[in-house]
């Protein structure tokens, strides 16, 4: 996972989305805080006027909102990202030696976009399109996971959709997704749910 992608926002400054990389580091383009990948798993920070830091990745997220901090600032819930997004359009069939081993995935093209989180949907406005958005009503998921590179979802009914984000983070897109399909169920009465993958389980 890429560091801008971790560090959604700046530890120092907390500009979201402020941090692009260059080179070996994400440096904020508002405070000038710089960060890079340390010896094992640890992250190192300097501050535009500091020592350098050395912490974990749980350490350096400790330091920036949650996703239920992230969707209160925001009227409805609501954050857009632009994406490529792709489906599902076949399962073909793994072979070797003739042996049939079990079935994967093929996707189709990627298609360009703007992805929406609502309080009780994400939408999928496709760009440039004149069609109407295409929709995920929360109480239709049957599971959201992540690949390395793409937030996935699956509906009741419909193909895999998988989006690749080019201007923000998988990491904080899944986490706000999570909490705002939680928040969904519980004031629905749906339940506690207590897992998203392999499928979305309720308590």
């Amino acid at each position: 996972m890429a560091l801008t992608d971790l560090l959604w926002a700046c530890p120092e400054c907390h500009e979201d989305r402020g941090l692009e990389l260059r080179g070996p580091e994400a440096v904020c383009r508002r405070c000038g805080a710089r960060y890079r990948r340390g010896r094992g798993a640890s992250i190192v920070g300097r501050p535009p006027d500091g020592a350098e830091v050395v912490l974990s990745p749980a350490e350096w997220l400790d330091r920036l909102p949650g996703a239920a901090a992230v969707l209160e600032q925001r009227e409805g819930g609501l954050r857009t990202a632009r994406v490529n997004r792709r489906s599902v359009v076949a399962m073909e069939p793994v072979r070797i030696g003739g042996r049939f081993l079990n079935r994967v995935e093929r996707f189709g093209d990627e298609e360009e976009g703007e992805l929406r989180l609502l309080a009780d949907r994400l939408t999928f406005h496709a760009v440039p399109s004149g069609a109407s958005p295409e929709q995920w009503p929360f109480d239709t998921l049957t599971a959201v996971q992540t690949s390395s590179k793409t937030l996935q979802l699956k509906a009741r009914g419909r193909p895999l959709v998988a989006f690749r984000f080019t201007d923000d983070s998988i990491y904080l897109w899944e986490q706000l997704v999570n909490e705002a399909v939680r928040r969904f169920y519980r004031d629905t009465g749906l339940g506690e749910i207590v897992e998203f993958q392999p499928r979305i389980t309720t308590a």
